[in-house]
């Protein structure tokens, strides 16, 4: 057998346990509750999950519009640090209370889940509207928003991979890439709503917006394998598993760095002269790239293994956004780094729930990414204010230098923590162990 096919062994637990969950229905079971992996039907609940993702993290991707403008020109003179607080708990709650919100997908439903967070969601749009004060958003457009976030998160991360185990990566960035679409469209009706409307109005028809879309999209939210009965609300034993603190803390160490760039690439074409449009027109690029980015990832991750995609794009990421950034005198480099940030960067979106499908089985998958993203919301709670005190403190709201290796440091240490990850894989990987245990051929293995 061949070495490059090692990733089909020992990595699909789904498919034996999918295969005997078939077989342990009992025949009165309604047919459609299971129905076979990589068919045409699987694409509807995963186009779905696209549409969702545009409103879910179309918040966070397209935040930097309401950052530039809250730092820039309504809390002008609001340190960055105490700002940074809105967009933090946007995406550290919508992550970290993946743990909660992911075992109550299994236990009680998708479409049950997903609901809850379009309302509190829609809720938080519109109570933001109304803040007068920083404090008010924190907790609005912050903690409210993020918690609907994660109720809606928690099944759209394992529709993909349930569904398909062929096209998994594709199927996973087909779906992910809609948090860029979402992006593109949210910076620009956003910048659009805010220079024509004001914020307050510009908040009310985003919420009117995810309440309608993500209400019809939630319909479609099917599960391919019926859960079993639990006897816990969360998959204790994956704590077990050396391979989930390996992608618990690769989630962690990426998600530190990851939003550096998204927050304060606006800011940064204000010091060197450009508008808050220039800022918006930035962001449009990253989410741009973005979009492509994440579906090349997962066809690239089909054909070269999802460990070695996301650790070459990490390296990657941090040769990108260095010198780039740093260096930038002008606003033409920053359009550079923002469509190459945009389509490397974001691989990890679309494989990480990928590597966890492939270790862990289906009727389990909400959980324990839920799980993992606990340690990813901590990173974004941790980075995201850590670089605000950081451009406060010590880049003195002039520069970005020390905010960019922070960012970047973190980056690259994720992607250490996945070279080590992979090796332990196909370690783990009795076959390839009785084949050839020769440091080289694990080196090159797809994985």
């Amino acid at each position: 057998m061949s070495i490059a096919d090692t990733e089909s062994l020992a990595t699909r637990p789904d498919d034996k346990h999918s295969s005997a969950e078939e077989q342990s229905l009992e025949p009165s079971t309604p047919a459609p509750t299971v129905r076979p992996a990589d068919s045409a039907f699987g694409w509807i609940p995963t186009l779905a999950v696209c549409v969702n993702y545009m409103f879910i993290f179309g918040a966070s991707n397209s935040y930097g519009v309401f950052s530039t403008y809250y730092l820039n020109v309504k809390f002008q003179g609001t340190s960055a640090t105490k700002l940074s607080w809105i967009g933090t708990l946007i995406t550290s709650l919508m992550l970290g209370c993946n743990i909660a919100t992911g075992a109550l997908a299994d236990k009680y439903g998708y479409r049950t889940t997903a609901y809850i967070g379009t309302v509190l969601c829609t809720l938080a749009y519109i109570l933001a509207s109304f803040a007068k004060e920083v404090w008010q958003l924190i907790l609005t457009q912050g903690v409210l928003f993020g918690i609907g976030a994660s109720f809606l998160i928690a099944p759209s991360l394992s529709i993909p991979p349930q569904w398909f185990n062929r096209y998994r990566g594709v199927a996973s960035g087909v779906a992910v890439a809609g948090s860029s679409f979402g992006g593109l469209w949210f910076t620009a009706a956003t910048q659009a709503m805010i220079d024509h409307l004001g914020s307050p109005w510009a908040l009310r028809i985003l919420g009117i917006l995810t309440f309608a879309m993500t209400s019809l999209m939630n319909l479609m939210y099917f599960r391919r394998v019926p859960a079993r009965p639990r006897k816990h609300l969360f998959e204790w034993s994956a704590l077990r598993r050396p391979v989930f603190w390996l992608i618990s803390l690769e989630a962690c160490a990426v998600y530190t760095g990851y939003w550096a760039l998204t927050f304060y690439i606006g800011t940064t074409a204000r010091q060197l002269g450009g508008s808050l449009r220039d800022g918006s027109n930035l962001l449009l690029v990253l989410n741009a790239g973005s979009a492509v980015g994440r579906i090349l990832a997962g066809v690239i991750a089909d054909r070269f293994g999802n460990m070695n995609t996301l650790l070459v794009s990490l390296a990657l990421t941090v040769v990108i956004m260095m010198p780039l950034w740093m260096r930038a005198q002008s606003i033409p480099p920053l359009y550079a780094l923002c469509a190459l940030y945009g389509m490397i960067s974001p691989t990890f979106i679309s494989v990480n729930p990928v590597i966890v499908s492939t270790q862990f089985d289906s009727d389990v998958l909400a959980s324990v990414m839920g799980m993992t993203n606990l340690f990813a919301g901590l990173g974004v709670l941790a980075g995201n204010l850590s670089q605000g005190a950081i451009y406060d403190k010590y880049d003195h709201r002039v520069q970005f230098t020390n905010t960019i290796i922070f960012s970047g440091m973190f980056i690259l240490f994720a992607a250490i923590v996945v070279f080590a990850m992979r090796i332990y894989v196909l370690r783990q990987n009795r076959r390839l162990q009785q084949e050839d245990r020769s440091l080289l051929r694990l080196f090159f293995s797809k994985i």
